[in-house]
């Protein structure tokens, strides 16, 4: 059993690509389910274009802000993910210590109005989101899971105490895109 405390002493983060991504991902899905308790599974999309670095640099000043209307310390997975029609980046997570928050307050926006304070969906400041209760039985910790096997491998723990890395043992800037000068 991977415990917070194995994490952040380093131990219990699947590091290895020991075998196929099928198997990596399982890997992968199975230490985030024992991780931590989660509250939420979210997908956060963006209205323009963004790099992985952008995308995981909103992700953090969300979860800050999560945090604050949380009244109470957050954390989370996320994973960036680069989508099939068009190549757009965007995001999906797991969130602990938010159960007493607003996930969906029922209304429906304008095109354009995010960054609303009523529910965490309308909240995410940057495109369109979901929030929904996590349900394990669901398999969303797998579903997250497989952005650690894909080609742009971008993720991130937030509020827990250990480092970010990627799947294959590094901390994941190999995956990032870079500027060129």
């Amino acid at each position: 059993m991977h415990t917070l405390s194995h994490c952040s002493k380093g131990e219990g983060v699947p590091t290895q690509y020991a075998g196929n991504r099928k198997e990596v991902k399982e890997e992968m899905g199975n230490w985030l389910g024992e991780l931590a308790p989660w509250d939420a599974f979210v997908t956060w999309t963006f209205d323009r274009i963004v790099t992985a670095n952008g995308a995981m640099f909103w992700a953090k000043r969300h979860l800050q802000w999560i945090e604050k209307a949380a009244e109470q310390p957050v954390y989370g997975f996320v994973g960036a993910e680069r989508g099939g029609s068009g190549g757009l980046i965007h995001l999906h997570g797991l969130l602990g210590n938010v159960k007493h928050m607003q996930f969906y307050c029922g209304k429906r926006f304008p095109r354009g109005m995010w960054g609303q304070k009523c529910c965490l969906t309308h909240a995410w400041p940057c495109g369109i989101a979901r929030a929904r209760p996590y349900d394990p039985q669901l398999g969303a910790k797998h579903y997250v899971a497989k952005y650690i096997t894909e080609d742009l491998a971008e993720w991130d723990l937030f509020g827990l105490p250990t480092s970010p890395q990627s799947a294959f043992g590094h901390k994941g800037t190999e995956f990032t895109q870079t500027k060129t000068r």
